[in-house]
């Protein structure tokens, strides 16, 4: 027996309620797809490599190359949030914020966007298969009380055929989607943190840049200026 010929098999059996959990199913599996590439290659970026060399140029006072550096890595989240600061770089620091948090508030549901659909559809999977289980047993003992004796071993072999490929075919979509769920989710949940670390620390240099002291908080600068005196 073919494997095709099997899932036919499994599906008739199991009546209507299968080919509902199937479709959440296929749903699950193309949000699953859709937001594995997104985290895991769309949106993977080196934020501290970046930052790196923002805070290189800041160093050089070469903000207009600073922000170009962003635009080529526009691509990216990070770099659109921290374009919005350098834009107003040398205006009040609420003034900086603002433009900062307001793009954060743009770009930053790109991360968790359609991800909760994979609970939705883990649910959604399991009670559409127990539904397919008691409608299954609810056909099943109406059959053997209007059934004859010589049909009931049949009719009861069918009805729990129908129960049980409906509870398995459930569980195949749920399991899947919870799962994910929780890896998709601890991956956005620590891509958001590593956006608002990146934006928290340009605020910090945007202080140090205003009144001129950036140059003095680099871990780099100051070594240099220790073996100068030394």
């Amino acid at each position: 027996m073919s494997f095709l010929h099997t899932v036919k098999e499994f599906f008739h059996e199991g009546g209507a309620t299968m080919y509902v959990t199937a479709t959440i199913g296929v749903v699950s599996i193309s949000v699953m797809i859709d937001r594995a590439r997104a985290l895991y290659s769309r949106y993977k970026y080196n934020n501290h490599l970046f930052m790196s060399r923002v805070k290189e140029l800041l160093l050089q006072n070469r903000v207009e190359d600073a922000i170009q550096y962003c635009n080529m890595e526009k691509k990216h989240l990070l770099p659109q949030v921290i374009k919005s600061g350098l834009e107003r770089l040398g205006c009040d620091e609420k003034i900086v914020r603002q433009s900062m948090e307001s793009k954060y508030l743009e770009v930053s549901p790109r991360l968790t966007e359609r991800v909760s659909y994979l609970s939705l559809t883990s649910n959604a999977g399991l009670l559409f298969g127990l539904l397919g289980t008691v409608l299954g047993l609810i056909r099943q003992f109406s059959a053997l009380a209007s059934s004859e004796a010589s049909e009931k071993q049949l009719l009861m072999a069918k009805g729990i055929a129908e129960a049980m490929n409906n509870t398995a075919l459930g569980l195949m979509v749920a399991l899947p989607a919870l799962v994910a769920y929780g890896i998709l989710s601890a991956r956005s949940t620590k891509m958001t943190e590593d956006l608002e670390k990146g934006a928290s620390q340009f605020m910090d240099w945007t202080g140090l840049y205003n009144y001129g002291q950036l140059r003095t908080q680099d871990p780099t600068e100051k070594h240099n200026q220790e073996r100068a005196a030394a």
